[in-house]
């Protein structure tokens, strides 16, 4: 494994940490102020990210497996991460929100706090020799 595929999945358990870390403040907020139906359905928005987070870094691992023999198909299995992801957050969206009948913001708002996560990480690029 390279480098940068080192300094990559470091950074993904990372955001994964801090992202675990406020999904359960975020649920444990919701069950205190407005029951376990809300924290019920802000765990569940908090898991849609935290899968999310955990298929990107497997598929950013799989790039960076595939570019090593084919630059160029590196690139694509990145792009169809990104598709994958964002498609697979929408379908567990409507799952959560439609057949589970949770509810929608509290879902929406665990959801975007993990998200934050991204900004809190620091990605250190200097390679140490």
């Amino acid at each position: 494994m390279n480098y940068a595929a080192k300094v990559m999945r470091a950074t993904v358990r990372r955001v994964l940490a801090l992202q675990l870390m406020i999904v359960l403040v975020v649920t444990t907020a919701y069950l205190l102020l407005q029951g376990l139906y809300a924290a019920q359905s802000a765990f569940y928005g908090g898991l849609i990210a935290l899968i999310a987070t955990w298929l990107m870094g497997w598929r950013i691992t799989r790039a960076a497996e595939t570019a090593a023999q084919d630059s160029g198909q590196g690139a694509v299995v990145i792009y169809a991460g990104a598709v994958q992801r964002f498609l697979l957050t929408l379908v567990l969206m409507a799952l959560g929100m439609g057949t589970l009948k949770l509810a929608p913001v509290a879902i929406l708002v665990c959801y975007a706090l993990a998200q934050v996560a991204y900004a809190f990480n620091k990605v250190d690029t200097q390679l140490k020799t």
